[in-house]
């Protein structure tokens, strides 16, 4: 390499180096939130602190679902009694409360015991696909969870002093329990009225018991569920000609459910 192109190479090094030299790094910018990537153990006591302490209930053999329906011939009133669950209460903000109800269809009866009405169960139970006590399919069941509850009264549950006279001590909540009843295949939204009934024994804090009823029976739409409960007769086209009455269109439903502290 001559003289004059090793000269051109040092001098063009040289202005590239003292360039590099001269050019700032980027000033980093900010963001929120400034900690990204809170260490593990913040965000487990985060959520500790949100977390809010649950009390659960075992529903009882007490427990009941009562319906009625109407036809031409008058009102047919029965019951559930196949029925289990769990509540999930959080005492300090009942409205977080939660809990799955589950009815055992083949246990459904009726009040009436006439031969009128053993006629209505069995066209019920058959509607339902409730299967004979020798078959091996499961027998179907009836589902509602409460997923959100509205217009709480009292918001929380508060400690109870003790009774002089030795009676039970108890409070009283009112809500609306909302979420979804799933019968006979189909699932469909439902809002229900309820007033809970708080018992305290030993524990003046947390009660021991929790009785649920309904304020106003929950409407059940027969046919959105695909239930139909007709008058016995071969089609639709005899039960024209004969003048026979169309099955019910929907049924009132009311609960009555005892819960224990699990």
């Amino acid at each position: 390499m001559n003289t004059r192109w090793s000269t051109l190479a040092v001098v063009l090094a040289s202005v590239l180096l003292t360039t590099a030299c001269a050019k700032k790094n980027p000033k980093p910018l900010h963001t929120e939130p400034w900690l990204a990537h809170p260490p593990a153990s913040a965000a487990a006591s985060a959520d500790a602190d949100a977390a809010l302490p649950i009390t659960r209930y075992a529903l009882t053999a007490q427990s009941q679902i009562r319906f009625e329906l109407s036809t031409k011939r008058g009102k047919v009133g029965g019951k559930l009694t196949g029925v289990k669950g769990e509540l999930r209460i959080a005492l300090g903000a009942l409205a977080q409360s939660r809990g799955e109800l589950r009815a055992e269809l083949a246990t459904l009866a009726l009040d009436d015991e006439s031969a009128e009405a053993a006629t209505w169960l069995a066209r019920a139970k058959a509607a339902l696909g409730v299967a004979d006590a020798g078959a091996a399919s499961p027998a179907p069941i009836a589902l509602f969870d409460v997923s959100s509850l509205s217009d709480v009264s009292p918001e929380a549950l508060e400690p109870v002093r003790a009774n002089d006279a030795g009676a039970p001590a108890t409070h009283r909540v009112r809500a609306t329990a909302e979420g979804n009843l799933l019968l006979n295949g189909f699932r469909v939204s439902k809002r229900a009225p309820l007033e809970a009934e708080f018992s305290f024994t030993d524990d003046l804090a947390v009660p021991a018991s929790v009785v649920i009823r309904s304020r106003a029976p929950l409407v059940v739409s027969l046919e959105t569920h695909e239930i139909h409960l007709h008058d016995p007769a071969p089609n639709a086209a005899t039960r024209r000609r004969n003048r026979l009455p169309a099955g019910p269109h929907d049924i009132r439903v009311s609960i009555e459910l005892y819960g224990t502290k699990e």
